[in-house]
């Protein structure tokens, strides 16, 4: 199983990005507090966290080994259209290489933004991650 998180002080917008992406994958999502990744260790885990001002999206596989960290450039939260689709749409051929290991995940069209994926309450979210 894949759980969402964010690092242990994150401020409220992490925190909502965080239960978006849990929502939208399934997984689940965990209010760190001082939980440490000692405690949840066996499974994956996806990590929103700020380093000087940046969004980073990290994930940790089961064997604890960062399999992906990226700075996220933008974030967009705009309303959804239609049906929700609970799939993550991602256009970087690696970066879908690593999640579709811990989570659904299609790939996007050429050009398109890096990870597009449908949340809560009508929101549809997309991440620029910076290459």
């Amino acid at each position: 199983m894949t759980v969402v998180t964010t690092s242990r002080k994150a401020a409220d917008d992490l925190r909502a990005l965080a239960r978006h992406l849990a929502f939208a994958t399934g997984a689940r999502y965990l209010a760190r507090g001082k939980t440490g990744f000692a405690a949840i260790s066996d499974e994956a885990i996806i990590l929103f966290t700020r380093e000087h001002g940046t969004i980073r999206f990290v994930v940790v596989g089961e064997d604890g080994e960062v399999a992906l960290d990226a700075p996220v450039r933008s974030v967009r939260i705009a309303e959804r259209e239609g049906l929700i689709n609970r799939t993550l749409r991602i256009a970087d051929q690696s970066v879908y290489d690593v999640l579709k290991r811990y989570c659904d995940a299609e790939p996007a069209e050429a050009g398109a933004p890096s990870i597009v994926f449908d949340g809560q309450q009508k929101k549809q979210i997309v991440l620029e991650l910076a290459q």
